[in-house]
């Protein structure tokens, strides 16, 4: 794992998400009132972007068919997919965003 810049908080409003390019990754950061969290930007369910699903709390939901991912750890809630959302430790610094991300 690696430590890598995202973006600045301000980037990323409350209630919102919004996806970064990292080191050819697609990094998708989440804020809700439940934290900061930082996962890929993909589904594992239909493999469409994440980003623009709805943030509830811990939860995120899938915009294409509304698969809810716990950003806590990864795990998928239904029956779509049973195949966990990578799921990155994320802190702040100083206004800033970063995330422990593989090496690939």
């Amino acid at each position: 794992m690696a430590r890598h810049r995202i973006a600045p908080l301000s980037e990323v409003p409350e209630g919102a998400n919004k996806a970064f390019d990292v080191a050819g990754r697609s990094v998708l950061l989440c804020r809700s009132t439940a934290g900061l969290f930082a996962a890929d930007n993909m589904c594992t369910h239909a493999f469409s972007h994440l980003e623009g699903g709805r943030v509830k709390g811990p939860y995120l939901f899938c915009p294409l068919h509304g698969v809810r991912f716990d950003l806590r750890n990864g795990t998928p809630s239904g029956n779509l997919t049973r195949k966990c959302l990578p799921v990155y430790p994320v802190h702040v610094e100083d206004g800033t965003v970063f995330a422990e991300l593989p090496d690939d």
